[in-house]
């Protein structure tokens, strides 16, 4: 199923892509908040958003895929992390 995920890391910025499926979607925001490592001056805060992206990805892969089966959007704030998927196509 492709789906559409949009994502933002305070201090960092936003962004969104179409992914393969919710196992893409969590690798790409794992690789985003790898990349946001230069974008902080205290390493704690960078280790603690990368912290809150292993929760996040855990919850992607139990909360957001059942959702995504039901075909309804899901989202999550946490931790400095926002995330959004939705199945393909317009926002629901």
């Amino acid at each position: 199923m492709t789906l559409m995920l949009h994502w933002s890391l305070d201090g960092v910025g936003s962004a969104g892509q179409q992914v393969d499926d919710v196992t893409a979607a969590v690798s790409a925001l794992e690789h985003s908040v790898d990349q946001s490592r230069r974008a902080f001056d205290d390493v704690r805060a960078w280790e603690s958003l990368r912290a809150s992206a292993q929760t996040v990805g855990s919850r992607m892969l139990s909360e957001g895929r059942a959702a995504l089966e039901r075909g309804q959007a899901w989202s999550l704030a946490e931790g400095g992390i926002t995330v959004r998927m939705h199945p393909d196509g317009p926002l629901p």
